[in-house]
């Protein structure tokens, strides 16, 4: 097929982006005949795009955003950004890319702040501007990241996951569960090499010797947004290790949180785990100051 002669077709004039959208909208309109018949560049088309952008969202602004995902190189972070309505799926997505220069004190403040280093699934306030480049395409740069906003979202998810608890009858359901006769099986459930397990450790060791009862230890991992799971299945698999050799559930169930930061706690504010707990296993908290 022979290519098209374009010799004839005149090139498209730019337009200057109006004010406000309105304004912009008719006058695009306007050219919409001629723009029919115009043969332009990819090039020349996406960079007027990023014109149109530059000049209507040449200011910063404050958005809300889940982060999706959150990587780092040579000192840049980069986000994939996400908004979900009421049923989870999401309806609005975009990247975004904080600049080395700016990247270490927002993200000190916000640690600072919140007692937690940033990651993927928290839900953020960041300042912002658009941008829009012809190769890599739409992406907004962050300027700055509110903590209190954040720290705000977690305590209303901590309230929503109590008031379900109570709605559902499970909040003190475990101190309605009747105290075992004699604890002769305790699960453990803790971080690896976690100093508050080693500490559970030396007192435990010394009741174990007297053979007065028996500490089963698992490990999972209590830091991060995959936590919560992770806790999930090591209590499952030990419960179903417990049952398969003794045929029957321990005594109780120990679950000891290492060091960190208190802010760590967030990520544990998790109705699934919550649950299971309530529900199947008298819990003993355990803690040394």
């Amino acid at each position: 097929m022979r290519k098209p002669n374009l010799s004839n077709i005149k090139q498209a004039k730019v337009l200057v982006p109006a004010k406000d959208l309105a304004t912009l909208e008719a006058e695009l309109a306007e050219q919409e005949d001629h723009l029919e018949d115009t043969v332009l560049r990819l090039s020349d088309y996406l960079s007027a795009v990023e014109m149109v952008i530059k000049q209507t969202f040449d200011h910063r602004v404050w958005v809300k955003a889940e982060i999706r995902n959150l990587s780092s190189k040579g000192g840049h972070y980069y986000f994939e950004l996400a908004e979900k309505d009421g049923d989870g799926k999401v309806v609005a997505s975009c990247r975004g890319n904080l600049w080395r220069f700016k990247a270490a004190r927002v993200l000190a403040k916000f640690e600072r702040a919140t007692g937690m280093p940033l990651e993927r699934d928290l839900t953020v306030l960041l300042k912002v501007s658009a941008g829009f480049h012809a190769q890599y395409g739409f992406s907004i740069t962050i300027e700055d990241i509110d903590p209190s906003y954040t720290l705000g979202d977690l305590a209303r998810q901590y309230a929503e996951m109590v008031d379900r608890l109570t709605g559902e009858g499970l909040l003190h359901l475990n101190q309605q569960l009747p105290a075992p006769f004699d604890i002769e099986h305790v699960l453990v459930i803790a971080p690896e090499k976690a100093a508050g397990l080693g500490d559970f450790q030396a007192d435990a060791d010394r009741l174990a010797s007297t053979g007065a009862c028996q500490f089963h230890y698992h490990n999972s991992t209590f830091q991060g947004n995959h936590a919560p799971a992770e806790i999930r299945q090591a209590i499952v698999s030990a419960q179903q290790q417990f049952y398969d050799t003794y045929q029957r559930l321990p005594d109780l169930l120990v679950i000891i949180r290492g060091g960190g930061a208190v802010g760590d706690l967030a990520y544990l504010n998790d109705y699934e785990l919550a649950a299971l707990v309530a529900e199947q296993l008298f819990l003993s908290g355990w803690h040394r100051s």
